[in-house]
């Protein structure tokens, strides 16, 4: 800047100095104003972080929340398969058990079949045979077999009745025979007596009596015949009556004890089927319910995971 000699300074120089304040306030207003802006940018984000911030909070209340929420759905849940665990152990050991027992049966079973068919064997080694009866089928005698076929048909007790009815009429018909044999006796002896007392005559009535005589030895002698066969067959008749009661009480205990033990066989059989069924579809259930429970788990420990 130049002075002029009185000391003063030239008037070009004064605008210059005046010049250069205005710039500087300018300059200063400008900074204030940017200041102010960047201070209210400042406080927009100062203002949306703690908004943000409060927000994070809020979830991170929520998810540990939702976080002590599955740890307690898992604690039941692992409670739960635990003894789902060991209701499974259990009617696993069940079920071995009755799996033992159903084979122990099964044996039992095949030991009974090998038992019938000895029995069938020894009943046919023997000329045995089995006849209907109203209770079920009795075992006899092939020649008891033939004797209750004559007998018509109907139970055993029906036909055995139907022997014992031609036994009486038998013995009826023994009885009237012996009288008869007694009557005509007497007439034999009458005629005897008679022709001892009057001789040896051959005409007129004496002639009448010798072959009424003759006519009463042929009754007599047929009498005797028919009285020693209806003996006989009486006899025949009683034994077989006897011997088919013998051994149809024999045979038919025998076999009733064995119906009775396959009866109990079977049903016993069919009860263990029934639960051995029914353990099975337990187990069944036991290990789908399983299943669920481990997928439940696995999501659980990965929603654990992905927390950490």
């Amino acid at each position: 800047m130049r002075i002029s000699r009185e000391g003063r300074p030239f008037t070009s120089g004064s605008s210059y100095s005046g010049s250069r304040r205005s710039s500087e306030d300018s300059t200063d207003g400008l900074d204030g104003r940017d200041i102010r802006h960047q201070l209210q940018d400042v406080e927009e984000s100062f203002r949306k972080a703690m908004i943000s911030n409060a927000q994070l909070d809020n979830e991170r209340t929520a998810l540990a929340y939702h976080v002590d929420t599955l740890k307690d759905d898992m604690e039941e849940l692992t409670e739960k398969f635990l003894h789902v665990q060991k209701d499974h152990r259990d009617k696993s050991r069940a079920l071995d058990q009755l799996q033992r027992d159903l084979r122990k049966l099964q044996e039992e079973n095949a030991l009974l079949q090998e038992g019938i068919r000895q029995r069938d064997e020894l009943i046919e080694a023997n000329g045995l045979v089995l006849v209907q009866n109203g209770d079920g089928p009795d075992l006899v005698t092939q020649e008891a077999a033939e004797l209750l076929d004559q007998a018509g048909h109907g139970s055993l007790d029906v036909r055995l009745k139907r022997f014992a009815e031609e036994k009486q009429q038998l013995q009826d018909e023994i009885n009237r025979l012996q009288l008869d044999l007694a009557e005509e006796r007497q007439k034999v002896t009458r005629l005897e007596q008679i022709s001892l007392v009057h001789g040896p005559q051959t005409n007129g009535p004496e002639m009448r009596l010798i072959e009424v005589q003759r006519e009463a030895n042929k009754q007599v002698d047929d009498y005797k015949y028919r009285l020693r066969k209806a003996e006989q067959e009486n006899i025949a008749l009683q034994s077989s009556v006897s011997r088919l009661e013998t051994q149809v009480l024999r045979f038919k205990a025998t076999l009733e004890e064995s119906e009775k033990l396959e009866d109990d066989l079977k049903a016993e059989k069919r009860k263990l089927q029934r639960e051995c069924r029914e353990a099975q579809a337990r187990i069944e259930e036991l290990e789908t319910a399983n299943k669920h429970l481990q997928k439940r788990i696995d999501k659980l420990k990965s929603a654990r995971n992905s927390l950490k």
